[in-house]
C-alpha cells in the first residue's frame, strides 16, 4: 500500500500517507499514530487461505480492497463533516476540502490500478467484484445521505442501505480472495452470502457504538451520530416504536435542534427506552450468528473456519 500510494502527486501521496498514520500533516514520519486495522485486507488473505491457495496470490485483492475502502472513509468524512478520526484530524480537516476530494479519487483509482494489473482471468474477475462492490457503494451512501438529514425510513430499506453501504465490500473481500486463489463457484456464493450477513452485523454493532461507544476507543466524540441529527437503526427502531419514549424522541427531532450534551445524553436514554438499542444490538448478534452459521456449511480446513469465525466476531464486536 505504500508503495501504491507512493506513486501520487507528492501532495496526495502526503494526505494520503496522513490518512492512514504513516506521517503527520506536515509528511514528518509519525511514531505512535493510530492506524486503521485493515479487517477487510485480512478477510481477503483468510479466504485465500482457507479455499486452499497462498495467500501472496491475493495480496494485490487485499491492497485494492483495502485502498477502495479508505476512499470510502476520506469522502464519508467530508460528506459527514467529521473532523477528527482514529483520534487526529481528518483529511479535509487537515487539509482542505478539495485535497481530501482528489486524495480519495486518487484511492479509488489505485485500487482499480493495481487489481487490474494482475492481467489474469481471476485477476479481471476480482476487479469486475471490486467494480460492483463500488458502484453498491455509491448507492448506499446515497441512501444514507436522507438519512444524515433526518429521514425516515423502513427498517427493511435501512438494511438496502446498509448491504450497500457496508455489506458490499465485505462480500466482494471475500469473493476477491477467493477468486484469486481459485475456489469453486459454491465456495465463492457461501462466503459472499456470509459477509453479507456480517456487513449487517458490523453496521448494526457500529451504530449503536456510534452513540453509546468510548471516545478513546471509536477515536469519535461521543453521541456522535445524535449530535449530526442522523436516523441510524436505534434511532429508527426507538420511532417506529409507538411507545411514550419513541413519541417524546419524535417531538424532540421534529424541534429546533439542541445539541447540547444534556439534550443529547436524554435523547440516547429515551432511545434505550423506546427498545432502539436492544433491537439494533439484537440485530447485530442475529446477522452475526448467521454469518456464522454460513461458514460451518464451508468445505474447508477446520483451522481456517475457525479463524475466519474468530475474525468475523472481533468485527462485529471489537473482541474475540
Amino acid at each position: 500500500m505504500r508503495e501504491a500510494v507512493g506513486t501520487l502527486h507528492p501532495r496526495l501521496a502526503r494526505a494520503c500517507g496522513y490518512h492512514f498514520g504513516w506521517c503527520s500533516a506536515d509528511g514528518r514520519p509519525a511514531a505512535g499514530a493510530a492506524q486503521g486495522k485493515f479487517l477487510r485486507a485480512a478477510l481477503v488473505l483468510l479466504v485465500a487461505e482457507a479455499v486452499g491457495g497462498r495467500p501472496e496470490v491475493a495480496v494485490p485483492g487485499a491492497v485494492a480492497v483495502e485502498l477502495l475502502h479508505n476512499h470510502g472513509i476520506v469522502h464519508d468524512d467530508v460528506v459527514d463533516e467529521d473532523e477528527l478520526r482514529r483520534g487526529r484530524r481528518t483529511v479535509w480537516s487537515a487539509y482542505g476540502t478539495s485535497t481530501a476530494v482528489l486524495a480519495g479519487d486518487a484511492l479509488a483509482s489505485l485500487a482499480v490500478d493495481h487489481l487490474a494489473s494482475i492481467g489474469t482471468m481471476p485477476g479481471q474477475r476480482a476487479l469486475l467484484m471490486l467494480l460492483e462492490s463500488f458502484r453498491c457503494m455509491c448507492d448506499g451512501q446515497g441512501s444514507d445521505l436522507e438519512l444524515e438529514q433526518g429521514g425516515m425510513c423502513t427498517v427493511e430499506e435501512y438494511l438496502q442501505m446498509a448491504g450497500n453501504k457496508t455489506s458490499a465490500l465485505v462480500a466482494g473481500a471475500a469473493g476477491i480472495g477467493a477468486v484469486l486463489a481459485g475456489a469453486g463457484e459454491v465456495t465463492i456464493d457461501r462466503l459472499q452470502a456470509a459477509c453479507l450477513d456480517l456487513g449487517l452485523a458490523w453496521q448494526a454493532a457500529n451504530d449503536v457504538e456510534d452513540i453509546w461507544g468510548d471516545p478513546a476507543v471509536t477515536g469519535k466524540p461521543a453521541l456522535s451520530d445524535l449530535r449530526k441529527g442522523k436516523t441510524t437503526l436505534p434511532v429508527l427502531a426507538a420511532l417506529l416504536s409507538d411507545t411514550p419514549a419513541g413519541r417524546e424522541l419524535a417531538t424532540l427531532r421534529a424541534a429546533p435542534a439542541d445539541r447540547g450534551t444534556e439534550n443529547l445524553g436524554h435523547i440516547a436514554e429515551l432511545i434505550i427506552q423506546a427498545g432502539g438499542r436492544a433491537m439494533a444490538e439484537r440485530l447485530a448478534q442475529e446477522k452475526l450468528g448467521s454469518a456464522l452459521a454460513h461458514l460451518e456449511q464451508l468445505r474447508v480446513p477446520d483451522n481456517s473456519r475457525r479463524t475466519l469465525a474468530v475474525l468475523f466476531r472481533f468485527i462485529v464486536t471489537r473482541s474475540v
